[in-house]
C-alpha cells in the first residue's frame, strides 16, 4: 500500500495540536484501558513499510503496562475522490494490535455514507486478523484489471470492480479504507515494537514482570518468546514462569516453557529440587525434553536423582531410560547400591536400551 509523502501529515505534526481531537469512534479495548493520547509518553522512531521514519509513542494503560500510539491523517484512495482519515493507532506492548481512535470526521464508504456502527464492527474483527488475505495486495491491485487491450488495472479508487478475496476482507463499499487502516497496523510496525519493546525490558526487567503479571497470556507469551530468542536474561520472577509452564494446561505456554530451559543455569541445585518436584507429571516426550537441557549439567540435585531412579521400576518409555543412564554418566551420579541394583534388573528387548545398560555398568 502506497502512502503518498504529499497527502500525509505525520504524527510529528499532529502532536503540535493543543486541543484533543473530537474522537468519532473508539475501539472497545481502548475504553476499558483508558488511555489518553495527549498526555505522557516518550517518542520513539521506527520505519513504516515503505523505510519511511514515523514517530511512535509509548502511552501508560491502566493496568500499568507500557502501549504503543502513532497517529496519521492519510487518504485512502488513489485519486484523491476519498476522504483522508485521521487515525490513531494502538497497539499492546509486545506490537500486537490493541485498538483504533477516529478523529475529526467518522470513516465513510465510496458513496460518502459513514459508516454505521455494524461497519465498525466488522472492521474491528478484520483489523484483529493479523493474516488477512489484504496483506497480499497493493492498493493499486485491489480492483479487477477492466482493460484488456493493454491488460491495464482500473484504480479509480471508487468504481472498479474490488477483487472478490479483497471484498470478503473488507468493510463492504469501503475497501480502500479497510485496506488503508489494516496495512498501517500489521505490514512492519509490530515486528519493530516488539523488538523496541524486549530492547527496553532488557534494560527495565520490571517491564517483563509487570507483563507476566497480567492474566493476558500473550504477554507471557511474549516474554518467554524473548528469552528463548536470547534477548532477555533469566531471573527469578522469570525462571518461576517457565517452572510454572512445565506443568501448565495451556499447550502453547506449556511448549515454550520447555524451549525456555535451556536458557536456565540447570546446574542450580535449587532449580534441580523444583524439576525433581515437575518431572513425575510429564508426559515421555516432555521427560525427554527435560533431560535432554539438562545436558549441560556437571552435577544431579539427590531429589532429581532419586525421581530418575525410580523410572527404573515402572513401565517407562525405552528412550527416556537411555537419556537417564546418559545423564548418569555425564554427572558421575553416585547411585546407592539399591538403585544400582534396580537398574541392573530391567529386561527390555529394546536394543538401543540393551545396549545402553551394557555401555553404562561397563
Amino acid at each position: 500500500m502506497r502512502r503518498h509523502g504529499l497527502w500525509i501529515l505525520s504524527a510529528f505534526f499532529l502532536s503540535a495540536f493543543v486541543q484533543p481531537p473530537t474522537t468519532y469512534y473508539s475501539s472497545r479495548a481502548l475504553r476499558n484501558q483508558a488511555l489518553n493520547p495527549a498526555t505522557g509518553g516518550k517518542e520513539y522512531t521506527i520505519r513504516d513499510d515503505h523505510g519511511q521514519p514515523m514517530s511512535v509513542a509509548s502511552r501508560m494503560g491502566t493496568d500499568g503496562l507500557p502501549y504503543w500510539y502513532y497517529r496519521i491523517f492519510t487518504p485512502v484512495c488513489l485519486t484523491g475522490e476519498c476522504r483522508p482519515i485521521d487515525i490513531g493507532i494502538y497497539w499492546h506492548f509486545s506490537g500486537r494490535y490493541l485498538g483504533i481512535e477516529i478523529y475529526r470526521e467518522p470513516l465513510t464508504k465510496t458513496d460518502h455514507s459513514e459508516f454505521s456502527p455494524l461497519d465498525y464492527d466488522r472492521l474491528e474483527s478484520i483489523l484483529q486478523n493479523e493474516w488477512s488475505d489484504l496483506r497480499e495486495y497493493t492498493a493499486e491491485e485491489l480492483v479487477e484489471p477492466t482493460d484488456k487491450a493493454n491488460d491495464q488495472p482500473q484504480v479509480d479508487g471508487v468504481t472498479g470492480a474490488t477483487r472478490k478475496a479483497i471484498s470478503e476482507a473488507a468493510v463492504k463499499d469501503a475497501v480502500y479504507t479497510t485496506h488503508t487502516i489494516w496495512h498501517l497496523i500489521h505490514v512492519g510496525e509490530p515486528e519493530q515494537l516488539a523488538l523496541l519493546a524486549l530492547s527496553k525490558m532488557a534494560n527495565e526487567p520490571t517491564l517483563a514482570h509487570r507483563l507476566l503479571a497480567t492474566e493476558d497470556m500473550e504477554n507471557r507469551n511474549f516474554v518467554l518468546r524473548g528469552v528463548i530468542d536470547g534477548h532477555l536474561d533469566v531471573d527469578s520472577v522469570i525462571e518461576k514462569s517457565i517452572l510454572q509452564g512445565l506443568s501448565a494446561e495451556d499447550n502453547t505456554y506449556r511448549d515454550l516453557a520447555f524451549k525456555a530451559l535451556s536458557r536456565l543455569n540447570l546446574s542450580t541445585l535449587s532449580l534441580q529440587k523444583a524439576l525433581s518436584t515437575a518431572y513425575p507429571q510429564l508426559e515421555a516426550g516432555e521427560k525427554v525434553r527435560l533431560l535432554t537441557a539438562l545436558e549441560q549439567t556437571d552435577a544431579l540435585h539427590p531429589a532429581l536423582q532419586t525421581v530418575l531412579s525410580a523410572e527404573f521400576t515402572s513401565d517407562t518409555q525405552p528412550w527416556v531410560l537411555i537419556k537417564i543412564l546418559s545423564l548418569f554418566r555425564q554427572t558421575g551420579a553416585l547411585l546407592t547400591d539399591e538403585e544400582q541394583s534396580t537398574i541392573r534388573g530391567v529386561e527390555t528387548s529394546h536394543t538401543a536400551l540393551q545396549k545402553a545398560l551394557k555401555d553404562f555398568f561397563e
